[in-house]
């Protein structure tokens, strides 16, 4: 059974779980979503399937179904496109950087290398990568997975026939944007199969681009422009490529949009974008999948802890963001309110969360406009160092006449003494240490029981990965306690006695920590060996230079001596 095989489906681009069978290819499943005219396999393959399709050269080379009878030759038809995109950029002159996502054999990177433009290339296959490598050697940067590229911005990033092959759209932009990649002025270009052309529609099994577990999620015009508006781009267009030899129209009678209904007789769309501020808007904010796995440990175990207190409750997420925890309780409590400043956070968190017993609202009042003593629990976790020191009382004070004379506050705020490792936080504006913190909530609870929260290595021995927890015996690895300053602060606040509180210990199943550890450290093995391969050629250049200058030394001295001789010579004649 495929790993998400009990999972219900849920449209991979609007989010909606509002979605029909669409058809059977290939013994896959393929869901259509009307919502967002997008149709997508479900479940869908596991990672390691599809690295072993693409790591094959027959995936490149042999005509398999989803795959390349020859890449070169199939890959021509888009060069025209390419050129024209960098003809463009023509006039700021050589020296801008592109990124190539998918970039294959490094063909359309060639042309742009060709006009002095730095090269980055994005390419999981080892199949394609290393024949990028053989035709272009250093002329092109490439990485198998976005997490590896170096931080840098691009004036321009092409996603030319790969988006189909993703599983989640939204993660690799979530990698780009934390890597820095995306800024307000690049310009993405993606291109597509169009899921909403005559033929796509008129018979879906059949549809020449219809070939799981290669493609996955299958886009129209309509689909395309929620997903990066979603991605906060401003100024987005779609057009059509590839025109279909027949007149003939078709569309899903549920499906209304006029993009995509001028779009029928072609089939291909081209999608181009730019004026996107989502790196800072989650700069601001946690979005789950972005950033690093550290971040997701700050976040995530906060709402898994408060979980226990939501059964049953009615709950109040003040400064929710994105939402991500909020709906996380709704599913256990008997209502759950999101509550933030920003409207943006607010509008994400209504896309993205969708489910019974939970809304979200914008408020800029720190809740005062709500009815006082309603709620039985209210969270509010990495807010506080958000404001100043009297918006810190004023928000204590608003939390505390929302909270039935029984409820609870779960409130988190992070440890100096472990964000100043971080660098710089332009958003944090007073951080509290400890005593600061329960200075700042003892004055409106009776009760506050402040917990700490860490984040450790751990190594677990038994029958299975996450073990039921009375089989769990709690060590530690090194006789010493635990030295490290708590990631953050976690106070429970109440004006009634706190039950003993039980600890969380949250295990994270999603991450190979073997795998990705030996892969890191044989990255960082192959660096450190390239770095003393350069190093062993620049001092070998640095010797070759030292001599060479000797050597001209040693001529023009040779030449003024004999110059100096002529000159002695002609002065005693004169003399």
């Amino acid at each position: 059974m495929c790993p998400d095989e009990a999972v219900p489906p849920a449209c991979p681009v609007s989010y909606s779980s509002d979605v029909q069978p669409l058809c059977e290819v290939n013994g896959f499943r393929v869901w259509r979503c009307p919502a967002s005219a997008t149709d997508f396999v479900w479940p869908m393959p596991a990672d390691e399937t599809l690295k072993e399709l693409y790591d094959r050269e027959a995936w490149f080379e042999g005509g398999e179904t989803g795959g390349y009878q020859s890449y070169d030759a199939q890959t021509e038809p888009s060069i025209p496109l390419v050129t024209s995109i960098l003809d463009r950029f023509a006039e700021r002159g050589p020296g801008l950087s592109v990124l190539d996502v998918g970039c294959g054999y490094g063909t359309h990177l060639r042309l742009a290398a060709d006009r002095g433009w730095r090269c980055f290339g994005i390419e999981p296959s080892a199949h394609a990568r290393r024949i990028a490598r053989e035709r272009h050697g250093e002329r092109i940067a490439l990485v198998d997975k976005a997490e590896d590229l170096v931080p840098h911005r691009f004036a321009l990033i092409l996603m030319l026939d790969i988006v189909e092959h993703l599983k989640d759209p939204y993660a690799v932009f979530f990698r780009l944007f934390s890597k820095g990649a995306i800024g307000p002025d690049t310009l993405v270009v993606l291109s597509t199969p169009n899921a909403r052309s005559a033929e796509a529609v008129a018979d879906p099994a059949r549809w020449a681009y219809r070939h799981p577990p290669s493609h996955l999620i299958y886009y129209s015009a309509e689909s395309l422009q929620i997903l990066l508006r979603r991605l906060q781009f401003t100024d987005v267009s779609a057009s059509g490529a590839y025109r279909l030899p027949s007149a003939q129209s078709a569309r899903f009678d549920d499906e209304h949009s006029p993009v995509n209904d001028g779009l029928t007789q072609f089939a291909g769309i081209v999608c181009e974008a730019r004026g996107s501020n989502f790196m800072e808007f989650m700069h601001e904010r946690y979005v789950p999948g972005t950033w690093s796995k550290l971040t997701e440990y700050e976040h995530l175990p906060r709402y898994a802890f408060a979980k226990g207190f939501a059964i049953g409750a009615h709950v109040l997420d003040f400064g929710c963001g994105t939402g991500y925890g909020t709906a996380t309780l709704a599913g256990v409590a008997e209502s759950v309110t999101g509550l933030d400043i920003d409207a943006a956070a607010i509008q994400w968190a209504r896309d993205a969360h969708r489910r019974p017993r939970l809304h979200f609202e914008q408020r800029s009042d720190l809740g005062r406009g709500l009815p006082s003593q309603s709620f039985d629990l209210v969270t509010c976790f990495e807010m506080i160092e958000h404001v100043d020191h009297d918006t810190q009382i004023a928000t204590v004070r608003s939390i505390a006449s929302l909270l039935k004379r029984d409820g609870k506050l779960i409130i988190s705020t992070p440890n100096p003494r472990v964000t100043v490792h971080y660098g710089e936080n332009r958003y944090h504006v007073r951080e509290m240490n400890e005593d600061e913190f329960l200075v700042l909530l003892r004055p409106f609870f009776g009760h506050v029981l402040l917990l700490r929260q860490w984040v450790c290595a751990t190594v677990m021995i038994g029958d299975e990965s996450i073990p039921p927890r009375k089989q769990v015996s709690i060590s530690s690895i090194t006789e010493a306690p635990a030295s490290s300053p708590p990631l953050a602060f976690v106070a429970v606040c109440s004006n009634e006695p706190i039950p003993p509180v039980t600890s969380l210990c949250q295990f994270d199943t999603s991450v190979d920590f073997a795998r990705e550890a030996a892969d890191t450290e044989r990255k960082l093995q192959t660096l450190g060996s390239e770095i003393y391969t350069r190093n062993q050629e620049l001092n070998a250049l640095h010797q070759e230079l030292l001599a060479r200058n000797a050597e001209l030394d040693a001529i023009c001295n040779s030449r003024a001596f004999r110059w100096l001789r002529r000159l002695r010579r002609i002065s005693d004649r004169m003399g």
